[in-house]
């Protein structure tokens, strides 16, 4: 018996009969370990952009068409806790189900349910047994050579799912290795930011290293892969402490322990800002966890990274940002413990929420420093350090981008000054006046600005 998801429902309802519709793949897997998945994929025997065009119709939802050639189509919707629903659809290929199972990539993965017999489980190659058993293999021997890219799809599942890889694999894999760079830079870069969503993506990384992957991925400049590996892992235990509200009770490690206590009120602030995703559907939090293993290259190299993996402009710009100001933090905590108004003004003029994010980065590379470097009060102080730049941009909007007393069109009324640059220049200094506090009304405005023509600001 499975229980498959509820979201199935809306197909079914729209089915003809005599229409033939396969649940397979990653939602068969995940619904027979009790997992939930969100991403549903389905086989038709029809053209089964049909049926996707009802389903986006009936849920609302957005329709694509994704491969003309196999009739491939998805529809994106939400379900009603609000959370983003795929439904992916594709033709049968071959004649039978039983051959389109055969060209997917594991047993485990080739797994289907008959939208009419829902309570059937159609399983030709025993993927159930090998997902019981907790076995990866390929559905055929060819499989890596069809597509190279489930080589890192393989290590992906191995450490989401706690699957061993079986040696008869492991030499397939090793056998087509090097066609791995006959992938799409877009498809490696999907797999890549799936491995950053797992609970323990460390693991992966170590087998990259083992298998010789990272040049495939664009991460084989990295110095040090090791550190970068550490900087990795530190970065999952301060997500896991963010998602788990009850995790500090079990907390052993020391620096994490006094990062639950500190950042406890901003819990919530932070997942948000983690969960969020861009554009281009990919999470804040995963993108953090490429920029934990690209710290120690300059942005340069990061850009080339970023492009390398056919990063968005806005990734590539949070990387470079990142990268541009990564020593800003820990350079004027050396000078500084305390953060003033000005300080923090300046830091999220040139960063904005990236700066956010900045934060805990400085604070994962203090954290895998030595001990001997830093000892216990100074990660306090620098936990309270970086507190106190989170606290100023989620609760003091005013202190990071004040609404002006004066506007441009003030300035040239009230000081007859003429449109130009020099009206952007004081309105940015007005900003920052207001932002640190040192002008708190429209008086003390208008004599800051007069002040500044007195001292020669305003020429000619």
């Amino acid at each position: 018996m499975i229980t498959l998801p509820q979201e199935i429902d809306a197909i079914q309802s729209l089915m003809q009969p005599g229409e033939q519709i396969y649940l397979v793949g990653g939602a068969v897997r995940d619904a027979l370990l009790t997992k939930p998945n969100q991403d549903l994929d389905f086989v038709c025997a029809d053209d089964p952009r049909l049926m996707g065009r009802k389903l986006a119709e009936k849920l609302s939802g957005a329709f694509y068409v994704l491969d003309d050639e196999r009739n491939a189509c998805r529809v994106i919707s939400k379900n009603a806790q609000g959370r983003r629903l795929v439904f992916d659809f594709t033709q049968l290929r071959g004649q039978t189900l039983q051959d389109d199972l055969l060209e997917r990539d594991f047993t485990i993965n080739a797994i289907a349910v008959d939208l009419r017999k829902p309570d059937e489980i159609i399983d030709p190659l025993n993927g159930t047994k090998d997902l019981l058993g907790k076995c990866l293999r390929p559905c055929k021997s060819t499989a890596f050579r069809d597509d190279p890219l489930r080589i890192i799809r393989a290590i992906r599942y191995s450490i989401k799912y706690g699957f061993e890889i079986e040696q008869t694999t492991i030499y397939l894999m090793n056998h087509v290795n090097d066609a791995l760079a006959l992938v799409s830079k877009e498809r490696k870069r999907d797999e890549l930011f799936k491995i950053f969503e797992i609970e323990n993506p460390r693991d992966v990384f170590e087998l990259f290293v083992k298998y010789d992957l990272l040049k495939h991925v664009c991460l084989n400049s990295i110095p040090d892969i090791y550190r970068a590996i550490s900087r990795l892992s530190f970065f999952t235990k301060m997500s896991t402490y963010l998602k788990n509200e009850d995790s500090s009770e079990s907390i052993i490690d020391l620096k994490i322990n006094l990062f639950a206590s500190i950042f406890s009120d901003q819990r919530i602030f932070l997942q948000a800002r983690f969960d969020q995703v861009n554009q281009s559907e990919r999470s804040i939090h995963a993108l953090d966890n490429l920029i934990t293993l690209l710290w120690d290259l300059d942005e340069v190299e990061g850009v080339k990274i970023s492009e390398g993996l056919a990063l968005s402009k806005e990734e590539q710009e949070q990387i470079s940002l990142s990268l541009r100001y990564k020593c800003c933090i820990l350079d004027h905590f050396a000078s500084h413990k305390t953060p003033d108004r000005k300080f923090i003004y300046r830091y999220f003029q040139s960063l904005g929420i990236a700066g956010v994010d900045l934060a805990i980065l400085s604070l994962i590379e203090a954290a895998i420093t030595s001990s001997s470097e830093w000892i216990e009060d100074q990660w306090k102080d620098l936990l309270l350090f970086c507190q106190r730049l989170i606290v100023t941009w989620f609760e003091h909007p005013d202190h990071v981008n004040p609404k002006l007393f004066l506007t441009g069109r003030d300035l040239m009324f009230e000081f007859d000054i003429p449109q130009g640059p020099r009206i952007g220049q004081l309105i940015d200094g007005l900003r920052e006046e207001q932002a640190v506090g040192l002008i708190q009304n429209r008086t003390q405005a208008l004599a800051w600005v007069d002040e500044q023509i007195q001292k020669g600001f305003i020429k000619g």
